[in-house]
């Protein structure tokens, strides 16, 4: 976005009638209109939307526009927590017992042995303690907003998992991105869809959530490219080959 945020607050207003309930959503007019040129000739063209400020997007759902909107003001948008069931281990991952009669004696213990006047460690003497002014280390906040959701997708533990809305989330948006010309948000998306796949393990339970979301990655909503792959489908077909052992073998695939 290479409009200043003063540039933004004058801006004139704009209206978004949304979804199949109409539901209108006024935001600032240089907000969405530097997001692409699709949008910029909408939104400032002379003709009827342009003049009327105001635009009729049934086909996007009211959710989809909000976050879009969040998008274009602050280069992000959030989501809800991904709720995910604890899967049962496997063999490999169940912690094993440890060996019966062995085990590392521990500094104090061995002092008393050997009947040291030190049972306790030595306490590291002061300025070992002490960092050096100019190599103390203070994290850089990230940006914090003050809005529902979060930013980084992340996995939480619940009783009935999400997956299926939050991929439809991210669908959506690509979607929107893609018909517009925002390449940012495409981007975006694309970044977070990945890292979300990336946060469970596909198997029976969760595979219906994962074919629907294919099925609306390769339907007439992403375009088919005469020369290229689109950026999603790519990835969904990556993700599908990555888990061959049971996509090969799950007949929705």
């Amino acid at each position: 976005m290479s409009t200043s945020f003063e540039e933004i607050l004058l801006s004139r207003s704009y209206t978004f009638i949304v979804g199949a309930e109409a539901v209108p959503i006024t935001v600032h007019e240089a907000t969405l209109a530097d997001q692409s040129p699709g949008l910029k000739a909408l939104m400032r063209t002379e003709m009827s939307e342009g003049l009327a400020r105001e635009a009729s997007w049934e086909d996007v759902d009211k959710e989809t526009f909000m976050r879009f909107a969040q998008f274009a003001y602050i280069g992000d948008y959030s989501i809800p927590t991904m709720i995910v069931r604890p899967s049962a281990p496997t063999a490999d991952e169940r912690p094993r017992p440890s060996s019966p009669g062995f085990f590392m004696p521990s500094d104090e213990w061995t002092a008393n042995k050997a009947g040291k006047k030190h049972a306790y460690p030595r306490p590291v003497p002061v300025s070992k303690t002490i960092p050096i002014f100019k190599d103390l280390i203070y994290p850089r906040p990230m940006p914090q907003f003050n809005f529902e959701g979060t930013y980084n997708p992340k996995a939480g533990d619940g009783l009935g998992e999400n997956i299926g809305e939050i991929l439809h989330i991210y669908g959506s948006l690509y979607v929107l991105a893609e018909k517009w010309g925002v390449d940012r948000l495409k981007r975006l998306t694309h970044f977070k869809v990945h890292k979300t796949l990336s946060l469970f393990s596909l198997d029976t339970l969760r595979v219906e959530d994962v074919v629907d979301f294919v099925r609306y990655v390769y339907s007439e909503r992403t375009p088919d490219l005469e020369s290229t792959v689109d950026e999603l489908r790519e990835l969904v077909r990556q993700y599908i080959v990555a888990n061959a052992e049971f996509t090969s073998r799950n007949a929705t695939f």
